[in-house]
């Protein structure tokens, strides 16, 4: 069991890993060679944050209908093709695959977590499942090391990430689907504040993430400190979240997030700051997931994992242009950082724990 989902982590580790966040050490390369305005750049990180909103709003009637194992692993092989053509041709084609890297993303993230739901994982199991992100975080510098342009960047990644879809491939057999959903059970009303969080949380950690480097710099060290500490989710959050429940663990973790993007320690110790975020930022997912095995019946967790998944990508479109305008007033980058401060402390009153 622990082997399948150890490969199973592989799937966010490519999707998000590299399909996502390793677009940022590209990004400068496609600026060179294309002649990309930053607001060009920043289209083609809408273009991904977009679809991936519009593949959570139809991830669940998508996988539901195609089967989720059959859905995850199509969407997970087909990543390492979009990715390679992604610098093979300009501007439009790029902003076109970045679009739909970004739907497949959430097929593949939502999928796989409603999967390993349906198997009864435990909350470290989960834990670890996302912080496969962590993977993809820390080989993306090496894939891309000597690369000098879009086309043998995006090559690289596309080649990494078709490997890496190899080896999940073994768990199909040991894999269920979901339950379908029961008429008459399955409301959505008692996770409704973890949704509001999540969103929050969602545009507060990216605007972190598109920021923190114009406040701090050298994003190679930062990307490895944040792979590292996302590696460790399973271990420290899922235990803790199995321990304290997830809607109090989701206060918990939140806090830590909120304590760790704070401009302060940032810019003081961007180490510790961006280890103590990697760590994090993966733990709420963790926690929101076990919440909602705790809050709602096993019909209705694959319908709130697919619009969990899509307020957090509401909340991840608007974080850059909100912590963006954070940046433009205070004329530097640490005001993104402030904003995206205090997007992720309005995520805390949601879940803030009550007795009984």
């Amino acid at each position: 069991m622990a082997i399948r989902i150890l490969l199973l982590t592989l799937g966010p580790g490519v999707a998000l890993g590299l399909g996502r966040f390793a677009y940022a050490l590209v990004l400068p390369l496609m600026q060179a060679a294309w002649g990309l305005s930053y607001a060009q750049g920043g289209l083609l990180g809408s273009a991904n944050t977009l679809g991936y909103f519009l593949g959570a709003i139809v991830s669940h009637r998508l996988l539901g209908w195609l089967g989720y194992r059959r859905g995850f692993f199509l969407a997970l092989l087909l990543q390492g093709g979009v990715l390679a053509l992604t610098g093979a041709d300009g501007y439009a084609l790029a902003f076109a695959l970045r679009l739909l890297q970004g739907a497949l993303g959430a097929l593949v993230f939502v999928g796989g977590a409603a999967l390993l739901m349906a198997l009864g994982s435990s909350g470290r199991s989960l834990g670890a499942y996302y912080g496969g992100v962590g993977l993809g975080l820390l080989l993306a510098p090496w894939l891309l090391l000597g690369a000098d342009t879009p086309e043998s960047a995006w090559g690289r990644l596309g080649l990494g990430a078709f490997l890496l879809s190899l080896a999940p491939l073994w768990t199909w057999k040991a894999l269920k689907e979901p339950p379908p959903p029961a008429r008459g059970e399955g409301s959505l009303r008692p996770i409704l504040p973890l949704l509001l969080a999540y969103g929050l949380y969602g545009a507060g950690y990216i605007g972190y993430m598109t920021f923190v480097t114009t406040a701090v710099g050298d994003w190679t060290l930062l990307f490895t400190l944040l792979g590292l500490g996302a590696l460790l989710t399973g271990v420290v959050w899922g235990t803790w979240v199995e321990r304290v429940g997830g809607k109090r663990g989701l206060f918990h973790v939140l806090l830590v997030l909120f304590l760790a993007s704070l401009p302060p320690l940032a810019q003081g110790l961007p180490g510790l700051s961006a280890f103590l975020f990697g760590l994090a930022f993966l733990g709420v997912i963790t926690a929101v997931t076990q919440a909602f095995r705790a809050l709602l019946p096993p019909s209705a967790w694959p319908r709130a994992m697919g619009l969990s998944t899509a307020a957090f990508a509401l909340g991840q479109a608007l974080g850059p242009a909100l912590a963006g305008l954070g940046a433009e007033a205070l004329g530097r980058g640490e005001g993104a950082l402030w904003v995206a401060s205090l997007l992720l402390a309005l995520a805390l009153p949601p879940v803030w724990p009550r007795r009984g």
